[in-house]
């Protein structure tokens, strides 16, 4: 019942929105619950700036992460526009995405994902589209390069690597797409909708499906290299890697650390609640959280526990990681930023918006 409420939060009229957060320099950027993109100090968590999106309040929300390119700050709202924004949280130019010609926008899910001034983003519509941004005198002007149609909803973050896009459709496929021309190189059917973002590492794709199965996938011609059926339920988060493991989040509550060249379970780390969101190596750790409201901390090696704390309330978002810090939104409408400490120890440094709340770590 719970897989089926996270989906039902993405796909009704009342979005709660789980934005992950973009670090440059010394700003935080993240979508609130609140339909708002806030610019936030990274030392104190101060606010620097908001900018509230600007469709229809009922549909105001930001469940992906917003990408830095340059001086613009690119985001994708449920409220299916996607904007442009300046550092100092001025829009710098906008597009109604899917559907423009009827007047009629669809979510967008996903995050944007910028080459080389191409802005890739997926759509409820079913597409991607690949749009040329173009900036003169401070404005971003879109024009649509291409679109790519699939049989569902697209609310997987396109990942690029060597000219090629990968994503997931609720259609039941992973795809691959020429980026220049919108061109399709191959398609991999599953047996469930791919909301997941794909990982692209060592010539392979690895993707998670809501046939509750993890697939490792040849880059060129999508062929399958293997797969791990441990999960007892789906995948909605991006895995991570490092050092020939790949870490994979569930909604299960599981993460599963994977070798990467056969597809063997190393180890297990067991929450109460989905994971949601994709985890963050800092040093030899990896940090997880978990719907259940616990920050978790375990070696990557083996998978032996540290340390934990609760936060109180759910984590959906996926976190952002600079210089031993992690950054993440709650359920309770907070972002917190989490010192981790070279014992594996989390300390909490502050809580945005500074309300009556416990410290948690």
């Amino acid at each position: 019942m719970l897989l089926l409420t996270l989906v039902a939060c993405v796909g009704n009229n009342t979005p709660q929105g789980w934005s992950g957060g973009a670090v440059s320099g010394e700003v935080l950027y993240i979508g609130t619950t609140d339909g708002e993109v806030v610019a936030l100090d990274l030392e104190s968590g101060d606010e620097v700036w908001t900018f509230i999106l600007r469709g229809e309040e009922a549909e105001r929300a930001v469940y992906g992460t917003p990408t830095l390119a340059g001086d613009t700050l690119y985001v994708g709202g449920y409220d299916g526009i996607l904007y442009a924004l300046s550092l100092d949280g001025d829009m710098k130019g906008d597009e109604r995405v899917g559907r423009p010609e009827e007047k009629e926008e669809e979510p967008i899910v996903g995050s944007p994902v910028v080459v080389n001034g191409l802005v890739l983003v997926g759509s409820s519509d079913g597409n991607v589209y690949a749009f040329d941004a173009e900036e003169d005198s401070g404005a971003v002007e879109f024009f649509e390069r291409w679109r790519f149609p699939t049989e569902g909803k697209v609310w997987s973050t396109p990942a690029v690597a060597d000219g090629v896009a990968y994503f997931g459709s609720m259609d039941h496929s992973v795809y691959a797409v020429n980026i220049e021309n919108g061109a399709k190189v191959w398609e991999f059917e599953t047996s469930g909708a791919v909301a997941a973002t794909p990982t692209v590492a060592g010539g392979r794709v690895y993707v998670g499906s809501f046939d509750g199965v993890f697939y490792a996938l040849d880059a060129a011609t999508g062929l399958e290299s293997w797969r791990f059926t441990g999960s007892d339920s789906w995948y909605w988060a991006g895995a991570i890697t490092d050092d020939g493991t790949i870490y994979v989040p569930s909604l299960d509550g599981n993460l599963y650390a994977l070798e990467m060249a056969t597809g063997n379970l190393l180890w297990t780390l067991e929450t109460e609640g989905p994971i949601v969101g994709s985890p963050v190596i800092v040093s030899d750790m990896i940090v997880v959280g978990s719907d259940d409201g616990n920050v978790r901390l375990v070696r990557l090696r083996d998978g032996s526990r540290l340390d934990s704390c609760n936060v109180g309330d759910g984590i959906r978002t996926p976190f952002a990681v600079q210089d031993g810090f992690v950054y993440f939104g709650v359920r309770d409408d907070s972002i917190r930023s989490i010192r981790i400490k070279e014992n594996g120890n989390p300390d909490e440094q502050w809580v945005y918006p500074r309300r009556d709340r416990p410290s948690a770590c």
